[in-house]
């Protein structure tokens, strides 16, 4: 209801309200020389002077008396809104620290379950501090009004979303630099235990002065046992709001068979924003159907659409090599961890910066994978090559070995065709197939017997690929080999 008050009358309350100082007020009513001047002159007078913001300015003309204040916190204006909460541009009042203050929704204060789910969000954003993830600075309720805030720290500029509605599309570099960032912020959360599982454009705030880009709105994370961080976990199904806005996942996990808080569902998403920033169009049709979000052929689909769309909406083979590790159907085709999705974008956007690839190896300890049936073979592979720093892994199914690569590179293999058979030579075409589709750098030799010399013709070598024919194939001469084809050094007594 609008207020039956004069510029004094709006100036007195403004004062009592503590949203004005005695000066503004008198030099207001100065400037206007009339006190009974209409309440809106004052109001406007005072917003043009800065005292007062338009929607303070707005609320007041209204005779709205609260909702000015949370618990020490002035609150200037709305940045943003949803079925949840609202989320204002504020200021601390006792440091003057501009910050964000995200307020639960007055009719989900007495719904003790949102209420929770409101709480852990920013109990779970107090345990993370990230260049890429928005800080949580404080979780509480007003003592006056018993609403519900978490104090955020503030990023001036918009989010992705906004980016993309008024720019439709980005540059490449721009687009990688920011997924980037975003691949850095969920590579800090999933060494600590917690996935996103809400990723789209909305929840990537991009700072205005240095273009940074920041995750926000951590509060449908999963927490994965062994975590550090210590939260009831939260099921999806127990909230209509939580359901709602984490259909896509449910939906991606359904048909892939993959549990709640798997990271490789937010790399997933990830790359479907990540195809949006370079096309200005999204991989999946937009649609507000839970039941359409939640079927299976809607993201089986997305790799068609990728192959059958991308060239011709300019995307390059670097990045169709990229987007297509990130949106795979199926989990173990995707990067498995986020820290592998850092590196593939680093070393795509190296690549198209100077027109060349830049291949890379495998992070952690270096490891060995051997494919050999033979178990007296076996157990001399594992005692050579632990003893010259490998781990090593052992298999007798060839396909493993293309399995196990495409879920977690390794810097070498050896696959003895010689105990495998055929498999072993179409084994040894897959990896390196598949690390030269990653960029990445893989040692690979392939052993044939004399009697399968005919078989060298079908082994797609390369500066990395090595066939050997026995007679005549020692382990020295396998070691010296393998540390060829990787770049590694020579063990004393090889030359």
């Amino acid at each position: 209801m609008a207020v039956n008050l004069d510029a004094s009358g709006i100036g007195q309350l403004a004062l009592r309200l503590g949203l004005v100082g005695p000066d503004h007020v008198r030099d207001g009513l100065d400037e206007l020389g009339d006190k009974k001047a209409p309440a809106t002159d004052m109001v406007r007078l005072l917003e043009r002077k800065r005292h007062l913001t338009p929607w303070q300015g707005n609320k007041l003309l209204k005779g709205d008396l609260d909702g000015y204040f949370l618990g020490g916190y002035r609150l200037l204006y709305k940045i943003a809104s949803g079925s949840f909460g609202r989320v204002y541009r504020g200021d601390d009042q006792r440091s003057g620290q501009v910050v964000a203050v995200k307020v639960l929704r007055n009719k989900w204060t007495i719904d003790k379950q949102k209420v929770e789910l409101f709480q852990r969000e920013g109990k779970l954003g107090l345990t993370i501090r990230h260049p890429n993830i928005v800080s949580v600075l404080a979780v509480n309720q007003d003592s006056k009004t018993g609403q519900h805030f978490i104090v955020m720290e503030f990023v001036e500029g918009g989010n992705l979303r906004d980016l993309l509605q008024a720019r439709k599309k980005l540059t490449p570099d721009e687009a990688l630099r920011i997924m980037d960032e975003c691949a850095q912020g969920l590579a800090y959360s999933h060494a600590r235990g917690l996935t996103h599982r809400d990723i789209k454009p909305t929840n990537i705030l991009i700072a205005v002065s240095t273009g940074q880009a920041k995750l926000v709105d951590f509060g449908l994370a999963e927490i994965s046992q062994g975590s550090s961080v210590h939260l009831q976990r939260q099921d999806d199904r127990d909230d209509d709001v939580a359901v709602d806005r984490t259909v896509d996942y449910a939906g991606l996990e359904k048909a892939t068979n993959q549990k709640p808080g798997d990271v490789r569902s937010d790399i997933y998403f990830l790359g479907s924003v990540l195809y949006e920033c370079l096309t200005g169009h999204p991989i999946m049709p937009v649609t507000k159907d839970r039941q359409a979000r939640m079927q299976a052929r809607r993201y089986m689909d997305v790799e068609d659409t990728l192959r059958q769309h991308g060239p011709g909406l300019g995307i390059t083979p670097p990045l169709m090599r990229l987007l297509g590790k990130m949106v795979a159907f199926e989990p173990a085709q995707r990067f498995q961890t986020p820290t592998q999705l850092v590196e593939a974008l680093q070393a795509c956007r190296a690549e198209l910066a100077t027109g060349a690839a830049q291949p890379r190896g495998p992070v952690g300890p270096k490891t060995l994978f051997v494919v050999e049936q033979n178990q007296k073979l076996q157990d001399t592979f594992r005692d050579r090559f632990k003893a010259e720093g490998y781990r090593v892994v052992l298999t007798i199914d060839p396909g493993q070995a293309v399995r196990r690569y495409r879920q977690q590179a390794y810097h070498g293999v050896i696959i003895d065709a010689r105990t495998v058979g055929h498999d072993g030579v179409t084994a040894f075409n897959d990896v390196l197939r598949a690390a030269d589709s990653a960029g990445m750098e893989v040692g690979a030799i392939l052993i044939l017997g004399q009697d399968q010399a005919n078989w060298k013709a079908q082994a797609s070598t390369n500066a990395h690929g090595a066939v050997l024919i026995d007679p005549g194939v020692s382990m020295k001469q396998l070691l010296r080999t393998l540390n060829e084809l990787t770049g590694g050094e020579q063990s004393p007594g090889e030359d």
